[in-house]
C-alpha cells in the first residue's frame, strides 16, 4: 500500500503508537501538544519502555518533526500502563 502525498490522519489516531528510535530503544506516544507561543512546531509527549515491556512514568517532550529517522508501528490508540 502506498501512502499519497496530501494524505493526513488526526494526532489523537497516533496515541498509543510504538517508536523506535536508531538506537533501538521503543517507545509509546502518549499525547501531543502545541506552546501557544509556538503553534508551528509541535510536540509529541512519549514514555520509554523498559526491558520488561513496562511503561516508564516519566513523559518526554520532543519535537514531532525531530523523529524523522525513527520507526513508527500503529497500534489502534492502544497504550499498556
Amino acid at each position: 500500500m502506498k501512502i499519497e502525498t496530501n494524505s493526513s490522519i488526526a494526532l489523537s489516531v497516533l496515541r498509543g503508537a510504538l517508536l523506535t528510535n536508531e538506537d533501538g530503544a521503543e517507545f509509546r506516544i502518549h499525547d501531543f501538544c502545541v506552546e501557544l507561543d509556538n503553534l508551528s512546531e509541535v510536540l509529541v509527549s512519549i514514555k520509554e519502555i523498559d526491558n520488561e515491556g513496562n511503561l516508564d512514568d516519566e513523559t518526554i517532550e520532543l519535537v514531532f518533526s525531530s523523529l524523522k529517522k525513527w520507526t513508527i508501528q500503529l497500534q489502534g490508540g492502544y497504550i499498556k500502563k
